[in-house]
């Protein structure tokens, strides 16, 4: 794909345009601009619709406008026997927190009058459909990056401030800023050193590598069923497990005696009481277990900062800001979207590396 425009024009209905002198203006096709520019901004509310309520992001992901979160840690200190004339001391909840990340992205639309003098519709609806692409493309690569990193975001170019820090789910003391005791549950306590990225040598996964993030998630007080994301390339492989049982799908009629899972459409097997999925762009070697609490739940273990005010990523068409009179119906535009991708529970997911016993962060594409 070739970088630049093709000297950009904006194609936004702006208050102060004439509709009526934006029909004067054709492609060579016969179709006017503000066609074009009904079209490109019902593609972006399709694709702000869609990343709401995609399957697995919905499942894995929350939003909000908040730029700062806490969450209880340690070990409380249990209950005292009840005495007639006694008063129990009070207690209160030990408690950690970090920030949430805020970028902004863009991606320009541009082309020349004499270009769009010429060009037909079809042309232009692939310079959209390609937009939409990229912009589908980067809430991917941000959700997926944040799932194999281990380390904190920190700066003020990702919005968390000269001392702000966006931490990871639960590791170590030494790979975070942000100390994280996760909660005793179940008469277990933990500590600081408690860890989720974990490395596993062998360059496969097995059913071991699902046992144990099932152990390491239930041990928080999530149960099952759970989710596990894993790339492409290993499919086959733990399809061919000995504990994994293959889903059924949609459009075959299965015989009486066929022993298949019944996960749905969007997973490929089922191991261990985790739900399995291949995501596109997820690196080799590497897998994600977590606990969905439902579509767009509070309770899921990713949280998605948006702009002030808003609820649900919006992605919107802007002039660029070296566009000319707005007035014309030719100007500079760019696709423009604001959010960050942080963690909300750190006990509520588990990466792992299976080619290595070092972890190493993964790399999405």
């Amino acid at each position: 794909m070739a970088l630049g425009p093709r000297d950009t024009t904006s194609l936004v209905m702006l208050t102060g345009w004439d509709a009526i002198e934006l029909q004067n203006f054709k492609l060579e096709d016969g179709t006017t601009y503000a066609t074009i520019v009904g079209q490109l901004n019902a593609a972006l509310g399709a694709l702000s619709a869609e990343i709401t309520s995609d399957p697995f992001y919905s499942g894995l992901v929350s939003y909000t406008d908040q730029l700062e979160l806490d969450y209880r840690v340690g070990v409380s200190n249990g209950m005292s026997r009840f005495t007639e004339y006694g008063r129990p001391d009070a207690q209160r909840a030990a408690t950690e927190g970090h920030m949430l990340p805020l970028l902004d992205w863009d991606r320009a639309l541009g082309w020349t009058w004499k270009y769009l003098k010429t060009a037909r519709l079809d042309q232009i609806q692939a310079d959209i459909a390609d937009a939409i692409k990229d912009v589908r493309d980067r809430y991917r690569v941000s959700i997926l990056t944040r799932l194999l990193q281990r380390g904190d975001d920190s700066g003020t170019g990702k919005g968390l401030g000269a001392s702000g820090y966006s931490a990871g789910f639960a590791t170590a003391a030494a790979s975070t800023s942000v100390d994280f005791v996760p909660p005793a549950f179940g008469g277990t306590s933990f500590t600081s050193a408690h860890e989720h990225y974990i490395g596993i040598a062998g360059g496969a996964f097995t059913n071991a590598v699902f046992q144990d993030a099932y152990d390491e998630l239930r041990e928080h007080g999530h149960e099952a069923p759970f989710e596990f994301v894993v790339g492409t390339d290993h499919r086959t492989e733990i399809e061919a497990l000995t504990e994994s049982f293959i889903t059924g799908q949609a459009n075959v009629k299965y015989g009486a005696l066929q022993d298949l899972a019944a996960a749905g459409d969007q997973y490929f097997a089922v191991n261990n009481h985790f739900n399995i999925r291949e995501v596109r762009g997820m690196p080799q070697y590497y897998g994600f277990g977590y606990k969905s609490y439902g579509p767009n739940s509070q309770r899921n273990p990713v949280r998605i900062r948006l702009a002030k005010g808003q609820s649900a990523p919006i992605v919107t068409a802007m002039t660029d800001p070296r566009a000319g009179n707005q007035t014309t119906p030719i100007q500079y535009i760019m696709t423009f979207t604001e959010f960050g991708v942080g963690v909300a529970d750190r006990t509520g997911g588990t990466a792992r590396y299976v080619n290595n016993a070092t972890w190493a962060d993964g790399t999405p594409t």
